[in-house]
């Protein structure tokens, strides 16, 4: 399942200290993978989802990531959406950020 967490435009100001000249939107999405029923309990690993949007003249390029299975924990995922969100990664870097927090113990 993928479930919508947020979606962000990059400002002109942010987009003009890139040298970027079309407009940029980021969206986020939670995912989650429904492992093994242990014990009756469902076994959830959620995901993260980064959809860059960049339109260019008459042209839409997308760009995606898709990391699955990060966590367990929903809660720590939705911290890392709204840091991802916050800070407007894009998919080149999510899943370099995403190893770098998990060395760092979230």
């Amino acid at each position: 399942m993928r479930y919508f967490f947020g979606c962000t435009f990059m400002s002109q100001d942010e987009l003009n200290a890139i040298g970027v000249k079309y407009p940029i939107k980021l969206e986020y999405y939670k995912t989650e993978t429904n492992q093994d029923i242990v014990n009756n309990i469902k076994n959830i690993k959620y995901g993260i989802e980064v959809i860059k949007t960049s339109y260019i003249d008459e042209k839409v390029d997308i760009e995606k990531a898709y990391i699955p299975n990060i966590l367990q924990d929903e809660i720590t995922v939705n911290e890392i959406l709204n840091k991802f969100k916050t800070n407007k990664v894009t998919p080149v870097s999510a899943e370099y950020i995403i190893e770098d927090l998990m060395k760092s113990g979230l």
